[in-house]
C-alpha cells in the first residue's frame, strides 16, 4: 500500500531506527516496501541487504532524492522521510485513517515537538498525484495543500 522513500544519509543509527519503527506496519501489509535514495556508502548498502530495502543511487539535493523514490516506488501512496527525526509510536494510527477517509488528499505527517512547534516526518502522496516539480517536503506539503496529520 504504502512505498516508503527514505533519504540515506551517514547517519546510519538515525536510518536504522527509522526502518525499525516501519517494520510492523511492513510485517501488517500497510508497508509495501522501502526505498532508500541517495548517494550509495558501504554502511547504506550494508543496511540496505540487512532489511530488504531497495536502494536508488542519486546524487542531489532532497528533491532530486525524493523525485527518484518516488519513480521508483509501487505502492499506490508515498510516504518521505528522513533519518531523523524518527518515527514514534502511534504514526499508524492517523496514517492509517487517513488513507481510509482522506479521499486521496496529500498529508503532511508531523509529531508534537514542542508547545509551539510540530517535528515534521514527511509527506504522504499518492504516486499517481506525485507532482513532476517534487520538491522538499516543506515545500511540497505547500503546493499539495497537505493536510496535516498529528499524533
Amino acid at each position: 500500500m504504502i512505498s516508503v522513500v527514505l533519504l540515506a544519509s551517514e547517519d546510519l543509527p538515525g536510518l536504522a531506527a527509522q526502518m525499525a519503527m516501519l517494520v510492523p506496519a511492513a510485517v501488517d501489509g500497510l508497508v509495501k516496501e522501502v526505498i532508500l535514495v541517495g548517494v550509495p556508502t558501504s554502511g547504506v548498502d550494508a543496511l540496505v541487504e540487512d532489511s530488504g530495502a531497495r536502494l536508488v543511487a542519486v546524487e542531489g539535493g532532497a528533491a532530486a532524492c525524493f523525485a527518484a523514490g518516488a519513480a521508483a516506488a509501487r505502492g499506490d501512496w508515498i510516504l518521505t522521510l528522513r533519518a531523523a527525526p524518527a518515527l514514534r509510536d502511534g504514526w499508524r494510527e492517523p496514517v492509517e485513517k487517513h488513507l481510509a477517509g482522506g479521499g486521496g488528499s496529500p498529508a503532511l505527517l508531523a509529531a508534537p515537538g514542542g508547545l509551539l512547534t510540530r517535528r515534521l516526518h514527511g509527506v504522504l502522496v499518492r504516486r499517481l498525484d506525485w507532482p513532476a516539480s517534487g520538491g522538499e517536503e516543506r515545500a511540497l506539503a505547500k503546493a499539495l495543500k497537505a493536510r496535516r496529520l498529528s499524533y
